[in-house]
């Protein structure tokens, strides 16, 4: 019975840990079609920064917690040298929200044409992501 009792109580602690570190892996939800129109309200005006840059492409991710990230392909515009910052960038959530990433590496600098992709958290959220954009996406 006591051999009984702790193989239970082992089986458990690992069903537990496997459900903890399940959490944490990013299962693909889609990869997002570039040029997709939404018309969800957005009273309060947010927008990402103005930049030349451009989305080309998205791939979005999630975790069973609701950790919500992206990898993006970003295309620099201008003629000229430019450095991306996370209010270049805007995600687009199910229920209309928005928000800019959590996370991008500081002061990555794009050459005139460069194109480079970055994997970006925007965080937690009950809703996925919709798509990824910049204000050059907008026009």
């Amino acid at each position: 019975m006591r051999d009984y009792f702790s193989l239970s109580l082992i089986s458990c602690l690992l069903a537990s840990f496997n459900l903890s570190a399940n959490n944490q892996v990013l299962s693909v939800d889609q990869v997002a079609l570039q040029g997709m129109q939404f018309a969800f309200d957005n009273d309060a005006k947010i927008e990402p920064k103005n930049s030349d840059f451009t989305v080309i492409n998205t791939v979005l991710m999630s975790s069973e917690q609701g950790n919500r990230v992206a990898v993006v392909t970003i295309h620099n515009d201008a003629s000229g040298s430019r450095i991306i910052e996370n209010q270049h960038l805007m995600a687009l959530f199910a229920n209309g929200g928005r928000k800019s990433p959590l996370s991008l590496p500081d002061g990555v600098k794009l050459e005139d044409g460069e194109q480079r992709s970055f994997t970006i958290s925007f965080g937690e959220s009950d809703y996925p992501i919709l798509a990824v954009y910049t204000s050059n996406n907008l026009k």
